[in-house]
């Protein structure tokens, strides 16, 4: 076969394997469309039919191996997750009792506080987790142990002790107690004793 049928032989190949990529996306046929490029190149430079082959064949494989390098830097996660993602394998400590029947529970993981919630069930404060998850604006954590001896429960500063306006009202309604019984004119020991008369 004479090279002025093969270039129009190489031509066809590269247009089926090129319109067969299209329809299947799956970067399969794509490297033998660059290999019968190459092949029909070769072709139309009126190179022998071993060295058509060759480029064929050659371009092909060397072609695959780049679109698969390719592929699998586009399919790996990315090597830094930003935000709430980060901290997904990280360890926490419990600041407030994890229980999904009341849905409360936030957990300190480095310096930061979040939401936390369990799917296993209640854990207590102080204990150690490991956050496994992010669902939603909370964070999914699991159990790893229980709080240790020394550990100091964290204070609610909005539970503190009561304001100033309330101690002085209260002070005031002791104050105001005391004062209307010691105003108040005390009863005579016996209400029923007769006037003395002269």
């Amino acid at each position: 076969m004479d090279n002025e049928l093969w270039r129009w032989v190489w031509v066809a190949v590269a247009m089926v394997m090129g319109l067969g990529e299209i329809f299947t996306a799956g970067f399969f046929l794509l490297p033998f469309a660059l290999g019968a490029v190459l092949a029909a190149a070769a072709a139309w430079l009126d190179l022998h039919g071993a060295v058509q082959w060759l480029l064929f064949f050659g371009g092909t494989a060397v072609s695959m191996v780049i679109l698969r390098r390719f592929m699998g830097r586009q399919d790996r996660p990315d090597d830094l997750p930003v935000g709430a993602n980060r901290y997904i394998g990280m360890s926490g400590r419990a600041v407030e009792v994890i229980d999904p029947v009341n849905n409360t529970g936030r957990v300190r993981v480095e310096s930061d506080e979040w939401r936390a919630v369990c799917e296993a069930g209640r854990i207590e404060e102080g204990s150690l987790v490991r956050v496994v998850a992010l669902a939603g604006t909370k964070l999914q954590v699991e159990f790893v142990e229980g709080p240790p001896d020394d550990y100091v429960p964290h204070e609610d500063p909005t539970a503190a002790a009561p304001s100033q306006d309330a101690s002085e009202s209260q002070a005031d309604h002791d104050a105001g107690d005391g004062g209307s019984d010691a105003d108040q004119p005390s009863a005579p020991d016996d209400e029923t004793a007769t006037p003395r008369s002269d």
